[in-house]
Order: structure tokens, then sequence, then C-alpha cells
């Protein structure tokens, strides 16, 4: 991944940027950051090793980069460092990645990667982040590039997925059903399940409230109150956001957003 020439400004705060269904973070995370319910996920520290461990069966695992499946629990030690964490747009990212790892190893009884091959272009990446804050739109062409590269192309997912994907953003106020979602698309509900995991990596309901933290984000982003803008992303109500934020994020939405600096392309 090619950095880009800035002008240097450093930065103190954490900074996000959001387009889609993928995201990257660059700061310091809680340093025993509890991670669910995420998207796939590739990690990387900035600085020292961190340590990944399943509470339930006690696996662990030492490096400075990790690709993580959806939905896996982990308990993430980041000794302090600044990371990285880029939030993937499901399987097909996951998939084009897997190729750049250099180890596999089971963690909860599931395959995790670790030592991503040109792992210091990532941490120059990030720290170009860190430091520059360039646009949204360079960022997210630079990482579109990234993911897309000829290598690493995979085959278009399945249509009726696409349109389930779109659905699901115009409707992220609404509290459809996934059979409504469904009958949409042309498929039964236990199809469409089958299909969109295998195609996003993730299970519907989970990828629908990732979908609305993003957009809760957004609203934020543009100086909504929290309760107006966990609302309007479909939340029942800031605790419901609150909770999903402590999840995915690993912290205080309130201290976050003071902390944080978030750049988001607008749902």
């Amino acid at each position: 991944m090619a950095a880009m020439r800035y002008s240097f400004s450093m930065k103190k705060k954490a900074v996000f940027y959001g387009a889609g269904e993928r995201g990257v973070y660059v700061g310091r995370l809680e340093n025993r950051f509890k991670r669910t319910n995420v998207p796939s996920t590739l990690l990387v520290s900035l600085e020292d090793e961190l340590e990944v461990r399943d509470p339930m069966h006690r696996d662990r695992a030492v490096g400075k980069s990790f690709l993580i499946p959806a939905g896996m629990n982990l308990e993430v030690d980041t000794h302090g460092a600044n990371v990285v964490m880029f939030f993937l747009g499901g399987n097909q990212d996951h998939y084009r990645l897997t190729a750049l790892m250099q180890s596999m190893f089971p963690m909860g009884g599931q395959p995790c990667f670790s030592g991503i091959r040109g792992e210091s272009e990532v941490v120059e990446f990030a720290n170009m982040l860190r430091n520059q804050r360039p646009p949204l739109a360079t960022v997210e062409h630079m990482v579109s590039e990234w993911m897309n590269h000829p290598l690493r192309r995979r085959p278009e997912p399945d249509p009726r997925i696409v349109q389930a994907i779109h659905l699901i953003r115009q409707s992220h106020d609404q509290n459809v059903s996934v059979e409504w979602i469904a009958r949409k698309v042309g498929l039964s509900a236990s199809r469409l399940g089958e299909l969109f995991k295998e195609v996003v990596g993730t299970p519907i309901r989970r990828f629908r409230l990732w979908h609305r933290f993003f957009v809760t984000a957004a609203r934020l982003n543009e100086g909504a109150p929290f309760t107006d803008a966990a609302l309007a992303a479909g939340f029942a109500d800031y605790a419901q956001f609150s909770r999903t934020y402590r999840q995915l994020a690993g912290g205080n939405p309130s201290q976050a957003r003071a902390n944080t600096e978030i750049l988001l392309r607008d749902f």
C-alpha cells in the first residue's frame, strides 16, 4: 500500500475513516480490548507486539499483525501500543487478505491468521493516516486499490446478496424483518441467511447492527446529540448504541467522541 506525501502535522487524536462497510481506525485502544460482534478485521500494531486470546478455550498468540474472522470473540492485549484496525467489507476482503498472511493458527476452534506480508508498508500507511489526516476520498481510493489488486481479486458476489445489502442500508432506521428482505430478493429467509454469511462473512442481523453503528457515527460527526444519532440509525435507545459501541470499538462512546477524529461518507 503506497503511502502518499502530505505536509507533516502531528495529531494526538485517534482517527476513524468509514465508507460503505469498510472502516479504518488508527490510535490507541483500551489495554485489554474485548472484541465481539465485529466484522473481519486486520489488526496491526504500530509499535510493540500484541497478544490475542480466546478466553473460552485459553488459546493465545503473540505477534504484530493478525487477520481475525468475523464474529470471533477475542481479547486483545495491546500493551498500550498504537494500532491500526481495518474493518473489512465482508468475506471478499477477508479471502483476499488471507493470501497475504504468513501463518494460520487455531483460535477457539476457528482459523486465525498472523504475519501479513508487507507489514512495514501497512504500518507506514497507518502512520500517514495518524499524522497527516488525508481526505476520506483519498483514503477510500487507496484502500480499495489495495484490496482490489488483480492478485487478490475474487468472483463477483451473488447479486441477490448485493441487493439485500442495499435494502439494509436503505432501511437502517426501520425494524424490517429478515423475511421481508428475503421476499424482496427472491429467497427464503433461511437461504438468505446462508448466502449472506457466505458472501459477507457475518450473520445478516449482526451486519445490520454494524451498519447502524456506522450511521450513528456519521450523525454524531454532523453534530447530532448521542440519543438523536442513535435513534436516527435505528437503535432502540442510547443504551443499546453504547453497548454496541463497546462491543465493536472497545471503549466509551463519549470519550471516543472527544478523542477521535471521525471522517465518514454520509449514508
